[in-house]
């Protein structure tokens, strides 16, 4: 039997837009590592989540990249949480706000 899909009833209203959505990143630090390659982190202005890109100076290829997320972003494992299910309880919080 399938695990169902399921929004934790505690999901901040800003981790769950983001998960809906997709993250708005703005640039934050940005440094050389070393001589071939540039390291940026982005943050998003919603959820403050980051990612760290490290980049070819040369390619523009991507050689790295990692999220870092804040407390309770992350679904627990085996929840099986698809977008839709993101959407759908986004949808209803708005429903009862209005």
């Amino acid at each position: 039997m399938a695990i169902k899909a399921r929004v934790p009833k505690g999901y901040q209203d800003p981790h769950l837009h983001c998960r809906t959505f997709g993250h708005t990143w703005v640039i934050g630090e940005s440094t050389p590592d070393g001589h071939v390659y540039y390291r940026f982190v982005l943050v998003c202005t919603v959820c403050h989540a980051r990612r760290i890109d490290t980049l070819n100076r040369r390619t523009g290829g991507v050689v790295s990249r990692r999220y870092e997320y804040q407390p309770g972003y992350q679904a627990a494992r085996m929840e099986g949480l698809q977008r839709t299910v993101y959407r759908i309880e986004f949808i209803k919080r708005i429903a009862d706000d209005g």
